[in-house]
């Protein structure tokens, strides 16, 4: 493995049986992350005695139990399933994530007017064709699959592709492939998720992927030395 290398090169070059354990047994930390991201107001000791199946002092509302459900279907998704970096892979996700808690779910926006962190903007509806071809450029744009990965989040969340549940669709999208090529886990740490709003809230006014791209990889990809 490689824990030293400098953007947009791989961090992790691990073996896919190692890559999938790590992957299995950090299937409640990445849950937890990514509910968090957009839950800041449920306990992360709440997530984590639910998921884990413990007795709780604090009965979750309905809403959150699905979406924590959802969450957790689409990480045994990405981690059983053979990788695809296609609209229709992305869109299964979306489906998993938003299931029961979203409008269309899997399908492309709809509506031109969308919440983006706390603003509300008026963007270009999605189009199918568009998006398969801006997927294929990707992809051959960016052969390093750290660097895929990442770039895909930026795209899913600078186009807003689904009606609802874009960011957790984009961090397991890029968690997808990384989980395929052994390169590690896209997970954003609990101390690092007010940074990571942030950073997010300037890439969404300003659309510098690349300076995005590179906060994830200096603070949100982790390997087996550090999930322990």
């Amino acid at each position: 493995m490689d824990a030293k290398a400098s953007y947009p090169q791989g961090h992790y070059h691990i073996s896919q049986f190692d890559q999938q354990q790590l992957l299995i047994r950090n299937q409640v930390s990445l849950v937890t992350s990514l509910l968090r991201l957009t839950d800041s107001e449920t306990p992360f000791n709440q997530i984590n005695a639910f998921l884990k199946g413990m007795v709780t002092n604090r009965k979750l509302n309905d809403a959150t139990v699905q979406r924590l459900l959802n969450l957790r279907t689409a990480v045994a998704f990405i981690t059983g399933s053979p990788e695809g970096f296609e609209l229709l892979t992305f869109s299964h996700i979306n489906d998993l994530v938003t299931a029961g808690v979203g409008l269309g779910g899997g399908e492309l926006r709809k509506m031109p007017v969308v919440t983006r962190g706390d603003q509300t903007v008026k963007l270009p509806l999605p189009e199918q064709a568009a998006v398969q071809k801006d997927l294929l450029d990707l992809r051959l744009d960016h052969s390093d699959y750290t660097d895929r990965a990442l770039q895909a989040v930026a795209y899913v969340l600078h186009k807003q592709l689904f009606s609802d549940g874009n960011l957790e669709t984009a961090l397991l999208v890029g968690n997808q492939v990384l989980a395929k090529r052994g390169a590690g886990l896209l997970l954003v740490a609990d101390d690092q998720q007010a940074a990571f709003r942030r950073v997010r809230h300037d890439f969404y006014r300003n659309a510098d992927a690349e300076t995005f791209c590179r906060w994830l990889y200096a603070n949100a990809i982790v390997g087996p030395e550090g999930l322990r």
